[in-house]
This record gives structure tokens, C-alpha cells and sequence, in this order.
């Protein structure tokens, strides 16, 4: 299991055409765009269960759900990242969708992830927890050195595109 926080706005700026002998050319783009956080969990055959999506806010609009994944998970959040309250909500949607049994669940040390109440979740689940030592997840963490980096990349690539087809939309 691992979050990754999505900016609404592109990673890498891309290649420009602009007039010769123009040092510095920018795509205008949001300076402080908004996060979303994306909690991904695949299992060891590599089958994700539907992701947990993490807006900015109070309110879930309606839009929030258009086009996701069926079986995907939104959420609220004040800061648009994963809390402890958030993090049980994502054990008792992996519950949905794991194969009976015991399963076993990798996550980082983040303070949001070391809660009495996450542990309580888990066990009612039949999941067994296994947190990362801190500092160490960006080594030890599978879904940051395959899929999340992929992710980055057409994240980034479909981001670009929208950009582009509705510029000054926010």
C-alpha cells in the first residue's frame, strides 16, 4: 500500500515552440495547485483493488467520481492527505477486496498510518500489518520503484493535455 499526492498541475515542464534566441520560455500553468492523494494497494501477483482518492475540502461534489475506477473510494480530507481516520477507512475498503483469509499489509511509517484504531480495523479484517521502518520506504517501498513512477508519468502527460485544451481553467 502506498499514497502518492497528485498536484493538479504538471511535474516536468514540457519541450515549447518560441521565438529564437529566448532564454526562458514557461507554460502558464497554476503556481499553488491543488493536491489529490492517490492510496494504491496491489497484492504480490500485482492485482490492485480499487484506489482510495483524496480531495482538498468538506464537500464530495458529485464530479468527484466521474470516470474512476468502479469500486474506487473518495474521501474528504482537510488537508487532502491521508489521516488516521482515513487510513481505517482504507483498511475496511481493502477488506472488500481482498481474497479470504489472512492478508498481509506493507505501509510506511507516516504518524497517520500508527493508530490504535488502524490495528483494531485490521484485525476485524483478518490483515496482518507490516510498517516500514522510517526513511527507508523510497528503498523498501514496491510500489514507488514500479508502479507509482509510471503513474507520475502519464499523471503528468494527461495533466499536460488538459493544460492545453482548457487554458486558464482551473
Amino acid at each position: 500500500m502506498d499514497e502518492k499526492g497528485c498536484r493538479l498541475t504538471i511535474h516536468n515542464q514540457p519541450v515549447v515552440l518560441a521565438q529564437k534566441g529566448m532564454k526562458r520560455v514557461h507554460m502558464v500553468a497554476p503556481e499553488h495547485a491543488e493536491n489529490v492523494t492517490v492510496a494504491a494497494c496491489v497484492n504480490a501477483l500485482g492485482s490492485p483493488i480499487p484506489p482510495m482518492i483524496l480531495f482538498k475540502g468538506k464537500r464530495l461534489k458529485p464530479e468527484f467520481n466521474d470516470n474512476l475506477p468502479a469500486g474506487s473510494l473518495v474521501k474528504m480530507a482537510k488537508k487532502g492527505s491521508m489521516t488516521s481516520s482515513l487510513f481505517v477507512d482504507f483498511i475496511h475498503h481493502l477488506g472488500k477486496y481482498k481474497a479470504a483469509g489472512t492478508c498481509l499489509l506493507v505501509f510506511d511509517g507516516a504518524s497517520c498510518h500508527l493508530d490504535y484504531s488502524i490495528v483494531e480495523a485490521a484485525d476485524h479484517h483478518d490483515i496482518v500489518l507490516y510498517c516500514l521502518p522510517s526513511n527507508t520506504t523510497h528503498e523498501l517501498q514496491p510500489l514507488d520503484k514500479s508502479v507509482n513512477k509510471s503513474f507520475e508519468h502519464h499523471w503528468d502527460k494527461e495533466t499536460l493535455l488538459y493544460l492545453y485544451q482548457n487554458p486558464g481553467k482551473k
